[in-house]
């Protein structure tokens, strides 16, 4: 096995619990020679390997700090960039990293959704996978496996087993309930299906995507808890909604009694959540319950 270099001069380096952006990032050593890299906002994972560093995700308001995030902590070049999925605002940036001999990899659904963009931004894959493939370089084991709980294009859960992490980028922010529309997620009934495949898995640190913290087993067993709440309760409020009676007093324009149906139904069902989660362990339930009902409620009612 070749020998790692570890936190070459650790200068970036933060412990969890604190969080010092001054120069205008911070990595989080997750395990040995595992880092996850972050500017507040978005995050990267740094992965060494005794072979050269690989890459998972370059957002473009990030990616000036990756190579400096890298010396920081290791003398090996970075060889290998992998993209989580195809938004732009997770691998904008891989353009500003291109070099002679960089392997960029990609399930072949993003590979594909990224050629049609042809935006100049989102380097194209030089390696494709179908669903699943596992990574053996140096000393690591990097596992690949294809979801579509975001993006209709596929997302990667990537785990690696013998550190014991785990990312897959927008399920969940530490801290937070998920951004707007369950982060915008394209598939609802997958999404709500996902927690119990990622806590299948036996990891402690999780890399989310966002935000300045690692996540843990803890973050993804609350967001569970709060999606399926969500789920619950727009279930219960629409089923109390007399459809009939409603459309009967906007007989002459079904589609305002629509509007109506959903406007209700949202406001009745975030208040209702609102009461266990407003004063609770996650930020943003002021912000994103009322989109999340809403969201909920275009699949109870129409995908369910």
């Amino acid at each position: 096995m070749m020998r790692l270099d570890v936190c070459k001069h650790c200068i970036s380096v933060e412990p969890e619990g604190m969080t010092d952006l001054s120069r205008g990032f911070l990595t989080r050593e997750v395990s040995r020679g595992v880092f996850m890299l972050t500017n507040g906002n978005y995050q990267s994972l740094l992965v060494t390997t005794g072979e050269g560093v690989v890459l998972v995700d370059a957002p473009e308001p990030l990616v000036q700090y990756i190579e400096p995030a890298v010396s920081d902590v290791t003398d090996e070049p970075i060889k290998t960039l992998v993209y989580s999925h195809g938004h732009s605002d997770h691998i904008g940036g891989a353009y500003l990293l291109q070099r002679p001999g960089l392997e960029i990899i990609a399930e072949e659904r993003v590979a594909k959704f990224i050629a049609d963009k042809h935006d100049g931004r989102r380097l194209p894959p030089t390696r494709v996978f179908t669903d699943q493939t596992t990574l053996q370089i140096g000393s690591r084991t990097i596992d690949l496996k294809r979801d579509e709980f975001h993006s209709p294009e596929g997302d990667l859960i990537i785990f690696l087993p013998k550190e014991k992490v785990m990312m897959a980028v927008d399920l969940i922010a530490p801290g937070w309930v998920p951004l707007l529309d369950f982060d915008i997620t394209a598939n609802m009934f997958v999404y709500l299906g996902v927690f119990d495949r990622i806590l299948s898995y036996d990891f402690e640190a999780f890399i989310s995507g966002h935000t300045a913290d690692v996540g843990h087993r803890r973050d993804v067993e609350l967001t569970k808890a709060y999606a399926f709440d969500v789920y619950e309760t727009v279930k219960r409020v629409h089923g109390e909604i007399n459809m009939k009676e409603l459309l009967a007093e906007e007989r002459d324009n079904e589609q305002a009694g629509i509007k109506r149906l959903i406007e209700e139904v949202t406001a009745k069902a975030a208040a209702d959540v609102k009461t266990r989660w407003l004063n609770g362990p996650m930020k943003g339930v002021d912000l994103w319950t009322e989109s999340h009902c809403r969201a909920m409620l275009l699949y109870v009612r129409w995908s369910d």
